[in-house]
């Protein structure tokens, strides 16, 4: 089907669609698709990674998979699971609003009775094959709209958490901890953190805290010992030990190094 939009032409062809249900121990074959997948969860837990990154995909769930990229289950589920399915091509995702490789929550049932609708076009032969087509974009709109409110939703959530932790960053704080204060998922945290910044959560949190360490060491005079309990931790050799394993170089060579050069 080839589509006009204010934004543009694309084409677009859904290819096929389903339910899928499993049994406990269920495990997403590995294979590389050449066409976009989107799955939502109805039931059960299921893990599937894309490439390098990882999806835990629970009930409500919608997973954008790309195609040309490897895509497998992590490991067994532990109990029953299902699933709608849909793969379809288009040469412009961007057209369409979407986002690839991206996975969104719904709490509302409209996905279902949409993907429901779906099934019965792809299914019933009495419809023209135009139908399946134009009932996978209404599909593909709901998406896209889920993905835009997830991505300012996002933003909002990092903007909070970054400002929370540099507040915090001289204190023993942990993704864990985090977690818990925001109310979300520790894992869901590291996966958002990856997603916008490159690096996990508890890596953001290390990186912070070494760039405030340096900022004392290179700014001020004061004595390891001090910088230590500025930064909240509970004596100097667990500061030493932790600026050292990360940074690969002590906090007194680093001074040394780095200090006169930091106050021309």
């Amino acid at each position: 089907m080839h589509i006009t939009t204010d934004q543009g032409e694309f084409d677009f062809q859904c290819l096929a669609s389903g339910q899928f249900v499993s049994r406990e121990g269920y495990c997403h074959p590995r294979r590389q698709l050449d066409c976009y997948e989107l799955l939502y969860m109805i039931q059960g837990e299921t893990t599937i990674q894309e490439e390098l990154t990882p999806f835990a995909l629970q009930r409500g769930d919608l997973l954008m998979l790309s195609p040309g990229l490897t895509h497998f289950g992590l490991t067994p589920t532990e109990g029953k699971v299902s699933f709608y399915w849909m793969h379809f091509t288009t040469d412009k995702p961007d057209l369409l609003g979407l986002t690839p490789s991206c996975c969104v929550h719904t709490d509302n049932d409209r996905m279902a009775a949409l993907f429901g609708q779906l099934m019965r076009l792809v299914n019933d032969k009495d419809y023209p094959r135009q139908s399946a087509d134009l009932a996978a974009l209404l599909v593909l709109t709901e998406t896209a709209v889920l993905q835009q409110h997830a991505a300012v939703r996002h933003k909002k959530i990092l903007r909070d958490i970054t400002e929370w932790v540099r507040q915090h960053i001289c204190t023993p704080i942990t993704a864990a901890q985090v977690g818990e204060t925001f109310g979300y998922n520790s894992d869901y945290l590291t996966a958002l953190f990856k997603e916008n910044f490159g690096m996990g959560l508890k890596e953001y949190i290390n990186e912070q805290k070494l760039k405030r360490a340096e900022e004392y060491l290179l700014t001020t005079d004061a004595p390891i010992k001090e910088i230590a309990a500025l930064m909240g931790f509970e004596d100097a050799n667990r500061f030493i030990k932790y600026f050292t394993y990360h940074q690969q170089i002590s906090p007194a060579r680093f001074r040394s190094r780095y200090y006169s050069s930091q106050l021309r």
